[in-house]
């Protein structure tokens, strides 16, 4: 395969391929193919995310800039937002995209019906965050023969379309940030584009906020672990007196009406969460990637390594406080199982610490490409 020309990487969940005995593999294959007929070049196809090719692949090219054409094209299912590998994956590569408007590259196909995607209805951000994108229909061309004119002429449709997002990719290059660094002359052209300046200022307002909700997250984490070890404790006073199984359901419920409210808040802070740090990643990329490109001197200069260590700071305080999420995900599966008293409000909670916890790649490669624009 050629490293440099374009590539597509399909993000679906290997059990729903399985469900439908390989057809999601075949149908990745098949457009590639229809792509290289149409394009008259081949189009790498990555499909396996076991295998070392995939992963190697997937870092060189979404590395800061996207440098060869690359799509990352989702297979949505129900089963597809259960996984944390198929999440982070859109949300690593949407900020990488959207810093360098080729949001287009991000090419979903919707295969089995996920009513929340068209509905409106959803607080995940992953699943608005593909809401928003021109997603392929395909819920009822996946029960059509695969050898049928539909379904074919569905794939050449397609691949045309991969072709098509190419053409206008190249026809209208992206640019880097402009920003005025040499005096006058040395400002780039496209005046369209946000600038250094519209990006920092951004920030600077969003940065604080998000870091605010960070820590509301980290203190309602510590209250909800507080009330289910207070629970524990009742538990076992009360099988030391002899209270039994009712002794403990009767704890179970004292647990859920005091978890009422600080999941109602965690909720809502997780939906918050997710929401501003898709909003902020693509400019922090934008400026990270200027930074490496060695485009700022003086007071800009300056204000991005002040900058640089406020991200650095938060990289740090997400290492303490994601541990501690995955203790408290982990510590509500059993009851959750055991109880259905606590099972409807503990589901709700899980779901709401995985939607959090899906921004940890993202946190990590902020740290990541700072270390190396650093260690230069």
């Amino acid at each position: 395969m050629n490293g440099n020309g374009p590539a597509g990487f399909w993000s679906y969940s290997h059990r729903d391929n399985e469900l439908v005995d390989g057809r999601i593999v075949r149908l990745a294959r098949s457009i590639g193919n229809a792509f290289e007929l149409i394009a008259g070049e081949e189009l790498a196809v990555f499909v396996d995310k076991d295998d070392i090719a995939w992963g190697d692949s997937w870092r060189a090219r979404i590395d800061l800039a996207l440098s060869s054409v690359t799509f990352l094209i989702p297979v949505i299912t129900p089963k597809f937002f259960m996984s944390q590998e198929c999440r982070r994956e859109v949300l690593a590569f949407s900020g990488q995209a959207s810093s360098l408007g080729l949001d287009d590259f991000l090419l979903p196909i919707h295969y089995v019906d996920v009513p929340p995607l068209t509905d409106g209805q959803s607080s995940d951000e992953v699943v608005s965050l593909i809401a928003r994108r021109q997603w392929v229909d395909w819920r009822d061309l996946r029960l059509e023969d695969e050898g049928s004119q539909r379904y074919r002429r569905a794939i050449n449709d397609l691949a045309s379309r991969l072709k098509q997002i190419i053409d206008t990719a190249q026809v209208a290059p992206i640019l880097s940030l402009p920003v005025t660094v040499g005096g006058p002359g040395s400002e780039v052209e496209n005046q369209d584009e946000p600038g250094f300046l519209d990006v920092m200022a951004e920030a600077e307002v969003a940065m604080p906020k998000w870091a605010e909700t960070l820590l509301a997250i980290s203190e309602v984490t510590r209250e909800i672990g507080e009330k289910a070890q207070q629970a524990t404790v009742d538990m076992g006073d009360s099988d030391t007196h002899g209270g039994g199984f009712a002794g403990r359901l009767a704890a179970a419920h004292r647990l859920k009406d005091s978890l009422e409210d600080p999941i109602s808040r965690y909720v809502e802070l997780s939906s918050k969460y997710s929401a501003e740090l898709v909003a902020i990643d693509p400019g922090i990329l934008a400026v990270i990637r200027l930074a490496s490109e060695g485009g700022l001197v003086g007071d800009d200069a300056r204000a991005v390594r002040d900058f640089f260590a406020v991200i650095l700071g938060l990289v740090e305080a997400s290492r303490e406080t994601f541990p501690k999420l995955e203790q408290l995900l982990e510590s509500v599966k059993i009851p959750a199982r055991q109880s259905s008293v606590l099972r409807s409000s503990l589901n709700k909670l899980q779901s709401a610490i995985r939607q959090v916890i899906d921004g940890r790649e993202i946190i990590d490669e902020w740290g990541r490409l700072i270390g190396e624009i650093e260690a230069v």
